[in-house]
């Protein structure tokens, strides 16, 4: 754990799933740090945790002295690595149906809409691991800051699942294929990786937090959301930080990107699927993937495509409904279930999909995931 966090602590969740603290800045201006809590799974996602984190941010937006907000994590290993994988199955196992799986999917995706609609400055600090809910958690920040141990992925077509919590409305962003490419073979970004597509704002090495901390509790933080990003950039720009971003490992995804867009340059999703499949390097970067693919549930690659189809389509509002719609069908079909079982909860890596290759998923299997999962959506009121 931080050490910083001992000093000020001023409150804690139920089984500390959350520290919480105000950290108190020049002329009464003040921070609220969030720290997820739950090393030992790293730092992924319950329900409880969701929900605290949303009422947090309502009580502090409220609050005038409050003008930054941080979210970090717990331990040297991740941010958050995801949700709470368990207990979605758990769901998914239950005689009454995934209605638990539903509670947190909307929940989960309503605190994401929160976090890139709120008011004052999010930073997040991507120390770690940052997968799937953490994943949701990082898109919603408004300064996002990565350090050498940064690992981002979005693995779910591992699971059965697709990359939500918001990431349709990103893919758009990156650069031509890199989408695509990174959720069909689960593709690990390092710190540079994430800086060179936009992912994230900046890099700080995870020696300096501590000093980075006690700095920003000697500014005086202003009313205005785009004034104190200005100083948060100026912040970490220092050359005091930057300098020693040159001994972070260089970016991999720069150097392939072409390559990536060779590969993912095609007008359907079996052409590029066969591309990937059948690229001739023999570099373990892209060994990984390929095995990533050739394991992941052909479902998902469609879901996947589906996603990339409609990302420039869809506003924000849109894409959580979308994605809450086609998250709570995956429940409800099996892969999602079945992917679980396979990597989490007997860990023996044979899951046995629906369908067993790209080519044989049926049109009306997929139109089954985007079908109205109920009358009403329930994201409607967002």
């Amino acid at each position: 754990m931080h050490s910083w966090i001992k000093e000020n602590q001023i409150g804690k969740m139920p089984d500390d799933e959350l520290l919480v603290e105000i950290l108190k800045c020049r002329n009464d201006t003040k921070i609220g740090h969030i720290t997820l809590n739950s090393p030992e799974t790293l730092n992924s996602l319950t329900l409880n945790m969701v929900n605290e984190i949303s009422e947090l941010l309502d009580k502090w937006e409220a609050d005038t002295q409050i003008k930054v907000i941080i979210m970090d994590g717990s331990g040297d290993k991740a941010f958050c690595a995801g949700g709470d994988i368990r207990a979605l199955y758990e769901s998914m196992c239950s005689a009454d149906g995934p209605i638990f799986a539903e509670t947190f999917f909307e929940s989960e995706y309503r605190l994401n809409y929160k976090l890139h609609n709120f008011p004052k400055p999010i930073i997040s600090i991507l120390d770690g691991i940052v997968m799937g809910g953490g994943a949701g958690l990082m898109f919603g920040s408004s300064f996002k800051i990565s350090t050498e141990r940064t690992k981002f992925a979005m693995p779910e077509i591992g699971v059965g699942l697709f990359p939500d919590v918001g990431f349709t409305s990103v893919i758009k962003d990156l650069p031509e294929g890199l989408g695509l490419y990174i959720m069909l073979t689960s593709t690990q970004l390092n710190a540079a990786d994430t800086l060179f597509c936009n992912l994230t704002d900046c890099s700080l090495s995870s020696e300096d937090l501590e000093k980075f901390f006690k700095e920003i509790q000697e500014i005086e933080w202003k009313d205005k959301k785009k004034d104190n990003l200005k100083i948060l950039n100026t912040i970490v720009h220092q050359d005091g930080y930057t300098n020693k971003l040159n001994n972070f490992p260089k970016s991999k995804l720069k150097d392939e990107l072409s390559n990536i867009q060779f590969l993912t340059n095609a007008s359907n999703l079996y052409e590029v699927a066969k591309n990937i499949l059948s690229n001739p390097s023999n570099d373990e970067w892209y060994l990984k993937g390929k095995d990533s693919l050739k394991r992941g549930s052909p479902t998902s690659a469609h879901l996947i495509w589906l996603q990339c189809q409609n990302s420039s389509r869809l506003n924000l509002k849109k894409v959580f409904q979308f994605e809450l719609n086609m998250a709570i069908q995956t429940t409800r079909m099996g892969d999602f279930k079945e992917g679980i079982r396979a990597v989490i909860i007997d860990k023996d890596n044979k899951a046995e999909w629906k369908y067993d290759s790209i080519s044989n998923v049926p049109s009306e299997w997929l139109d089954r995931h985007t079908d109205l999962a109920w009358d009403k959506n329930p994201l409607e009121d967002l």
